[in-house]
């Protein structure tokens, strides 16, 4: 391995010179603002190798630790790192992994220092993703929150304003056996912090065990999130901030992106900027993207739906019903965000089965879907090709109700592997296989289908929107970055290297 004798030497090559200052920064607290295109992620990753790399970390052993928001934006900024610097960058202890990872170890080192107790005194949890995989599920009123009461945590039952599908029955069994999922973990973490003994252990974990963070979407992180970002700044670790106040879009998982300029001001942090993209490949993308960030009105060229196959790459839309609306050439990779009900978990598996066979890519909640389905085998959708395309096949049959009996056939493959039953043949859940319907029907190229959230991130030579109006009176009247709706047109409209249009439908009002 290549080590580099300070972050600021020569630049590596391929890199601008507005890249090459904020990777090689020797600033200790600096924030890298980065718009669409300006090889954030590269830049990120180049910073990653040269704190790891840098002299003093042949006697500083302390991590060099990386951390996004999902588990795709690590992945990524992971494989940047290894092809860039090679797996001797990410030997033990550094590491690039999701913010819950360090939210685990704090609260597992405040347990084992005996600072804050579990239920039955466990100091070491088992932590999953929900409870769907563990539970049945039913709508319900009852719900449970955290908190912290003279140091032990503590779960009190509350009623929810609406009903949500939530598991009841053996929820308070393993949260005793010491097992409880992330959003848990956040929770007792976030009470646990308001004690001032318990915050300066959290610092002092940081100190001694961690050299620098790098912070890739700061927009998108919550107000616990910045907490332990500042944190960490006070326990004097060299701190990287990443992100771009026009791509925020986790407002409704608890997102402050308002927050961040006071916690840069806080914290003392200096500010550089990318401001070279390079995914525009014509001008006429390149003025669009320009006159979305100055808050000047566009309006997009409208595309006919009958045009779409032979000239978009991908459609994207703020949510997930106009894809399936616009029109049938679209093959969205979700029906809706996944709320873990049997049926949806069924469907989504079949989804996945022509996601894979016509656009090579998987149903954005497959996981979720073989989480709720109690299937721990990773390669289960795979093995379950032939079943599937057993009911693809009726879907596409001459019976006289191929809806029904193809709901029959995923009902009897369900239940050959999965401990959970579908209910009968309703309309609210045969109508995601009357969708898939629609599509079988598609002799043409279809087109994935994507909400800006999943396509946040990615880019493509053409891209179609679909908008409704209001959106498109929104984009008409110029956008800001301060309302979440115009994030999220900012997103779509900022993802295409050469067009970006309308989808013209009568249906995304």
């Amino acid at each position: 391995m290549t080590s580099i004798a300070s972050p600021s030497d020569a630049r590596p090559k391929n890199l601008t010179g507005e890249q090459a200052a904020a990777s090689g920064s020797l600033e200790r607290r600096l924030f890298i603002d980065a718009g669409p295109g300006t090889g954030k992620t590269t830049v990120a990753a180049q910073r990653f190798g040269a704190l790891r790399f840098a002299p003093e970390s042949r006697t500083d052993h302390r991590a060099i630790i990386a951390v996004s928001f999902t588990r795709a934006a690590t992945w990524t900024l992971r494989q940047r790192v290894r092809r860039i610097w090679g797996p001797a960058a990410l030997t033990w202890p550094h590491r690039i992994v999701t913010l819950d990872t360090i939210m685990c170890d704090l609260l597992h080192d405040l347990l084992r220092a005996g600072l804050l107790r579990w239920p039955n005194r466990h100091t070491e949890l088992t932590v999953i993703d929900s409870w769907n995989a563990l539970a049945q599920t039913k709508w319900t009123r009852e719900a449970y929150k955290v908190y912290v009461e003279t140091a032990d945590v503590k779960f009190a039952k509350v009623r929810l304003e609406r009903g949500a599908r939530v598991p009841l029955t053996e929820i308070r069994k393993h949260l005793a056996e010491g097992v409880c999922t992330h959003q848990d973990v956040r929770d007792a973490l976030e009470n646990a912090l308001k004690d001032e003994t318990m915050a300066a252990r959290a610092r002092d974990r940081l100190r001694v065990s961690a050299k620098a963070l790098i912070v890739d979407e700061v927009f998108d992180a919550n107000d616990l999130d910045i907490a332990i970002i500042e944190l960490a700044t006070r326990a004097g670790l060299s701190v990287t901030l990443v992100g771009d106040p026009w791509q925020a879009l986790y407002v409704f998982r608890g997102a402050r992106p308002d927050a961040i300029p006071a916690l840069l001001a806080r914290t003392g942090i200096t500010t550089l900027a990318l401001t070279e993209s390079f995914r525009w490949r014509g001008q006429k993308q390149r003025k669009l993207a320009a006159n979305l960030r100055k808050g000047h009105g566009v309006t997009l060229d409208p595309t006919a739906s009958d045009a779409l196959a032979g000239n978009l790459n991908v459609a994207l839309s703020t949510e997930w019903k106009p894809l399936w609306q616009a029109s049938e050439d679209i093959l969205p990779l979700a029906f809706h965000s996944f709320k873990g009900g049997i049926e949806e978990a069924a469907a989504t598996l079949l989804l996945n089965h022509l996601t894979r066979s016509a656009l090579g890519e998987n149903a954005t909640y497959l996981a979720d879907a073989l989480m709720t389905l109690s299937i721990n085998a990773p390669d289960a959708a795979e093995r379950l090709n032939n079943e599937l395309h057993q009911v693809v096949e009726t879907l596409m049959g001459s019976e006289k109700d191929p809806v029904r009996s193809a709901y029959a056939k995923l009902t009897a493959i369900t239940e050959s592997f999965s401990p959970r039953r579908l209910r009968r043949p309703h309309a609210a859940h045969t109508i995601r296989l009357k969708l898939i319907a629609a599509r079988l029907e598609q002799r043409g190229r279809l087109i994935p289908g994507l909400t800006t959230h999943q396509a946040k991130g990615g880019e493509w030579d053409t891209v179609g929107v679909v908008l409704s109006k209001s959106e498109r009176t929104r984009l008409q009247g110029g956008l800001t970055h301060k309302e979440d709706t115009d994030r999220k047109l900012y997103v779509a409209c900022t993802r295409a290297r050469i067009c970006t249009v309308q989808i013209a439908t009568d249906t995304a009002e």
